[in-house]
């Protein structure tokens, strides 16, 4: 399966921070919002793919967004981007309530097989395993596409 190389990786960090300022900024937690902040800052990447096919894959992205899609089953990296962007508003919007202190990693059946999801699914800091701060900007690997994120409140971290 390809992967996402270390210089995509952080190209979506930080496209994904840059979408998350916009939303917040504007206080509309708007999935178009954030892609054309995301987008513009290059965080559309295809897995092993050429700067080209990521920008394709963007302007694909705002064509889905706005027509009102939320799923893209018959193409896997535009369905990866479409759930970046609603994952990604929903962590933006926890931003501002302080009973949300994280998210849960849930993974698909199956992706407990890879090495890489099983780690990030039992990775600790201080919240409980798999649990990732809501301050956190995670990229997950393909082998993860299907994981959810459940919100975490402060009275559900393990001790």
């Amino acid at each position: 399966m390809a992967v996402f190389r270390a210089r995509q990786v952080a190209r979506i960090r930080d496209a994904v921070a840059a979408g998350r300022e916009a939303v917040r900024r504007s206080g509309e937690f708007d999935p178009l919002l954030f892609a054309r902040a995301f987008v513009a800052a290059g965080g559309p990447q295809v897995p092993d793919g050429p700067p080209e096919a990521g920008e394709a894959l963007g302007e694909r992205l705002l064509r889905a967004l706005a027509a009102g899609e939320r799923h893209a089953t018959d193409d896997p990296d535009l369905e990866r981007e479409l759930q970046r962007v609603y994952t990604e508003v929903r962590w933006a919007e926890a931003q501002g309530d302080d009973q949300i202190v994280g998210f849960l990693l849930r993974l698909p059946s199956g992706a407990e097989d890879s090495p890489t999801a099983e780690a990030l699914a039992h990775q600790s800091q201080g919240l409980g395993p798999g649990v990732f701060r809501k301050g956190d900007i995670v990229v997950l690997q393909p082998e993860c596409d299907g994981a959810r994120f459940v919100p975490v409140s402060a009275h559900e971290v393990e001790c």
